[in-house]
């Protein structure tokens, strides 16, 4: 019996290798239109990015999500991303 591939996806933030499941996507669908992909299936451009802080900063300080994305970032987009990352140390506790 085999094992099954786990999609492995790599953090804008500290460009580690990860499982997908265990990153936040954000999508790009457009000029624009960017949002928060809980459900990994939405269309578009995407860049992952790791639930902590330490690489939410790193992606804002080197640009590295607009860079991935090919289109900038509006503030909301970053709160809703500090916001989802936040929540998750929540649930970890």
């Amino acid at each position: 019996m085999t094992l099954r591939q786990v999609p492995q996806r790599t953090c804008v933030g500290c460009r580690g290798t990860f499982p997908q499941k265990q990153l936040l996507r954000i999508a790009a669908k457009g000029p624009g239109g960017v949002s928060l992909d809980l459900t990994q299936k939405m269309p578009g451009r995407g860049a992952y990015l790791c639930y902590s802080e330490e690489c939410l900063e790193k992606a804002k300080k080197r640009q590295s999500l607009q860079r991935a994305l090919r289109c900038p970032l509006p503030e909301i987009i970053w709160i809703e991303i500090d916001q989802a990352v936040k929540s998750a140390h929540k649930r970890e506790e």
